[in-house]
């Protein structure tokens, strides 16, 4: 079976991972590109064998992947080598599959096992826990298009117009899926050692979408895959598929905000045209309704997106929750986080205190991980959450999972969510939180948030049955330009659609920068105000006086945590830490959740009061927000 997994994961000799097997009837080479760039190869083995007494074909893959994640210009390198061994009927039934997956030291297993009425799960990561669970069924299912179709493509029984179904196994549902497969017609390939003529099929799945057009050959094998995320797999000679590129491929996972906007991260509602570059072999993105976001208009290539705000805090319930059972799934362990551990309950609780509060607990929940955590990759792309809590860095990924973790320990239902994030200067590919507070809210603990706002592209819940980002994620990799066209924070509203990002009024002193926030009204009319659409603000007055002004976005840092505290001083209004260097002042007010830095040099005080007095909008807070200094 070739594997289509499209993650970037770690290196392992290939006896080690193998043994020294080498009695196969057959043996399979594929080359794994993405998007264009070669990740990797798989290497297949089939022979016949025997399960519990049955004849069986017994299946063993070797996936080897290699990658660089570009997050604003950091590079992580990630590689994995995953073994699947499995035993199917010639039919393509499941009998037993084991899946071993190697990052740097650490090895993960997935094991699944027919037993006549019922498929036996066990799931662990590392020295974690070992996660159990039976998917009840009357009949065991198919591996995989290659596998259903196998006997059929060599008895010849396959003809074009034909439309197949079978049962595969899905194992976050627990449950089933029914796959359809069209079959096309003959086509002739290239393969490893020249033409092949093979079956066309068509491959739907059913719970996202997803499309993958495969070949089989005459023999019943696959000889290529392409699916509609930009993944292509093809059968080549053994030596061009373990041909690696000495510089690995690299997949940016960030893209520049335009404008850019300080101002987000206390905006309400944000409009955002997305502009897709056409791609042949992705389709565009369906993405999904959910409380972060919601698409307005598709139109070509380009889709209209609203993102809104996602907190209510008017609900309150205690924890741990009452009803538990209605939030099975949110409370349960998984290997990534076996929250059942002693070491996760104890911190939880420690952090929290007496708090039974949902909202408040997840709250402090929340600002620990964001201001434990160093802001560093970590040598794998999975982490568990008793992982992190004894080596605690990360990127959301990190921060998310340990979140999620704490709070189902101390029975706050919580999930995963994944998608884009505005961050100010870029968007980004990001993972937060979904938490009950009394009714479902959004919570970052990367930027130790609960209640979110309007700067969240949901792609889907990781682990929820039916949600598919990651599929989201691959057709909109490295393609896609993001446009807001609109902001509003509270009372406050602004089209940036016509790229005019500064209003002006100088005959009554206002000014307003659009993108940040940065405010200034009723200046002396023979005062200079240099605003440009984006960056730095420069105020100038006759007597001397210069103030130079920038924005930006905390990041869900605080003046406690940046400078020590503000020590009880304020400008404009707002809590500030304040110091001064011969005649240069330097002052970083926290407002609407942004630094405002401001630097002043010459003028009297008198001036000075009249810029202080003049920048108090950009600190006034539309509608009330909770306090973070």
């Amino acid at each position: 079976m070739l594997s289509s997994s499209r993650a970037i994961l770690i290196p392992l000799t290939l006896a080690a991972l193998l043994g020294a097997r080498a009695e196969a009837s057959e043996q399979r080479y594929y080359e794994v590109q993405d998007t264009g760039q070669k990740i990797g190869y798989s290497r297949v083995v089939w022979r016949d064998a025997k399960w519990q007494d049955k004849p069986c074909v017994h299946d063993s893959t070797l996936v080897v992947e290699r990658g660089v994640r570009d997050m604003a210009g950091q590079l992580d390198v990630f590689e994995t080598r995953t073994l699947l061994e499995l035993d199917r009927s010639s039919r393509g039934e499941l009998y037993h599959q084991r899946r071993r997956v190697l990052e740097g030291r650490r090895m993960s297993l997935e094991e699944v096992t027919w037993t006549g009425s019922s498929y036996e799960v066990k799931l662990r990561i590392g020295r974690e826990p070992l996660i159990e669970h039976s998917i009840d069924m009357s009949r065991p299912v198919f591996v995989d298009t290659e596998a259903f179709l196998c006997e059929r493509a060599k008895s010849s029984r396959l003809r074009k117009g034909q439309t197949l179904t079978y049962a595969a196994l899905d194992l976050r549902a627990r449950g089933t899926v029914k796959v359809s497969v069209e079959v096309l017609g003959p086509e002739t390939i290239e393969g490893a050692e020249g033409p092949v003529s093979c079956t066309k099929v068509r491959e739907t799945d059913p719970r996202s979408g997803a499309v993958s057009t495969i070949w089989i050959s005459g023999e019943g094998t696959l000889v290529q895959l392409r699916d509609d995320q930009g993944l292509l797999a093809k059968r080549v000679p053994a030596l061009q598929a373990m041909d690696m590129p000495t510089r690995p491929a690299t997949f940016s996972i960030t893209v520049s905000a335009k404008p850019p906007l300080p101002r987000i991260f206390n905006a309400d509602q944000v409009k955002v045209k997305i502009l897709f570059k056409p791609d042949p072999y992705r389709a565009l993105p369906a993405f999904p309704e959910s409380p972060w976001s919601k698409i307005l208009e598709r139109k070509g290539n380009v889709i209209t997106a609203e993102l809104r705000s996602y907190d209510d805090a008017t609900p309150a319930t205690s924890i741990p929750v009452a009803q538990p059972e209605r939030f099975k799934r949110e409370l349960e362990p998984t290997p990534l986080m076996p929250i059942q551990d002693p070491r996760l309950k104890a911190r939880a609780k420690q952090v929290i205190g007496t708090e039974t509060d949902a909202r408040k607990a997840a709250y402090k929940l929340a600002r620990y991980v964001h201001n434990t955590l160093a802001k560093q990759s970590p040598d794998v792309a999975s982490t568990t959450a008793l992982e992190i809590l004894q080596n605690p860095r990360g990127d959301c990924s990190e921060h998310c999972v340990l979140f999620v973790a704490l709070c189902r320990s101390v029975g706050i239902p919580a999930r995963r969510a994944s998608g884009f994030v505005n961050i100010g200067n870029d968007w980004g590919a990001h993972d937060w939180a979904e938490i009950w507070t009394g009714e479902w809210i959004g919570a970052d603990p990367t930027t130790g948030e609960v209640g979110t706002k309007a700067r969240y592209l949901f792609f889907g819940y990781p682990d929820r049955a039916g949600s598919y980002p990651a599929r989201i994620s691959a057709q909109t990799a490295g393609r896609i330009e993001i446009l807001t066209t609109y902001v509003a924070e509270g009372s406050q509203s602004h089209s940036l659609s016509s790229g005019q990002l500064v209003e002006r009024d100088p005959a009554k002193g206002n000014y307003n920068q659009l993108t940040t926030g940065i405010q200034l009204a009723g200046l002396p009319s023979d005062w200079t105000v240099s605003m440009p659409r984006t960056g730095q603000v420069r105020v100038r007055s006759p007597g001397g006086l210069q103030a130079d002004l920038r924005a930006i976005a905390d990041q869900g840092d605080t003046l406690a945590r940046t400078f020590g505290g503000s020590g009880g001083q304020k400008f404009a209004g707002a809590p500030a830490w304040i110091q001064k260097w011969g005649s240069t002042t330097k002052i970083w007010a926290h407002s609407r959740r942004r630094f405002v830095e401001v630097s002043i040099s010459g003028g009297d005080a008198a001036q000075q009061a009249i810029l202080e007095k003049a920048l108090a909008p950009t600190f006034t807070v539309p509608e009330p927000e909770a306090k973070t200094d």
